[in-house]
Formats: structure tokens, sequence, C-alpha cells
């Protein structure tokens, strides 16, 4: 089974709340109960929630361990438990907000799961929202180069939050 763990990427949470919930978080162990799927709690090792007035991830929040929790309506959900808030070297800018509009969570009980790596490689976050205009075209003024490897392949898993 370790072989098995060591192959997959390790992945961060993605969800959105006010602009100190992920320190006041920390500062209590834990975070809220999220809906994930239990075959990716193994690789869901960070957490960031963005807010309507963040402009870059600064910080990454990580997980510990995670709980079953059931709602009041019967939903099963996973209480992410939380160590330290790591600071990122250097943070990563939300970009083009048009572009992230439907991808990115809205509210606290949304989540996006996406692998670490790539989101740390960006640019900025706007570079790896899946089905916008301008993935794949020529470079705008600006823009470097399209990333190959694993900031490339952040594309294909990509989903709308839920």
């Amino acid at each position: 089974m370790q072989m098995l763990c060591a192959r997959m990427p390790t992945q961060v949470l993605l969800t959105s709340h006010h602009p100190r919930a992920m320190e006041n978080a920390c500062d209590r162990g834990f975070w809220m109960p999220v809906p994930i799927p239990m075959e990716r709690l193994q690789t869901l090792l960070y957490l960031v929630s963005i807010s309507e007035s963040d402009t870059a991830i600064r910080a990454l929040a990580e997980i510990t361990s995670f709980e079953p929790w059931r709602s009041q309506a019967g939903q099963e959900l996973w209480l992410p438990f939380l160590g330290r808030l790591l600071p990122l070297p250097r943070p990563v800018p939300l970009g083009d907000r048009h572009r992230l509009a439907e991808w990115l969570p809205k509210r606290s009980d949304q989540t996006l799961l996406l692998d670490l790596l790539p989101v740390l490689e960006a640019e900025q976050l706007s570079d790896l929202a899946c089905g916008r205009s301008g993935r794949g075209s020529a470079r705008g003024p600006g823009r470097g180069p399209r990333r190959s490897g694993r900031a490339a392949r952040a594309h294909q898993p990509c989903g709308r939050a839920h």
C-alpha cells in the first residue's frame, strides 16, 4: 500500500471563507466539515481558503487527519484537523477573476481538489482553470510560455467546485 501512496500526487483542498479563516482554524486545530470523496483523503494534505478580497494564495494550512462527520441532512462529510499555517515562499497570484469565476468555490461548503505542485508552479492560479478561453492559444502580452509537465497535467482533472 505504501508504494501506491508514494505515486499519488499530494493534493490541496480549495474552499472559500473570510480572510482570516485559515489562521483561526489552525489556531483551534480544525476546519469545518466538507464534502470530500473518501478515496481522496489519503493524498489531501493541505487546505487553502480564498476570500473575495484575496489576490494571491499566501499560505497553506497543513491537514493532519480527517474524522467522519454526518450532517443533519444525513450527508457524509469529513472534518479536517489542521496543524501549522505554512507561509509560501512565493505567493501564487489568483490572476484573472473572470477565468476563476465559475471554477473557484464561492461558499465554505464548496470544495475544489487540485494537485499541489501545479498550483505552486503556476504563474497565477487562473492559468490552471480549465475550459476557459485562451487555453492553448498564442501568448498574450506579458505572458510567459505555457508550462509543460506537471502544470499542464493540472488542466486534465479539472472540474467546477462542488
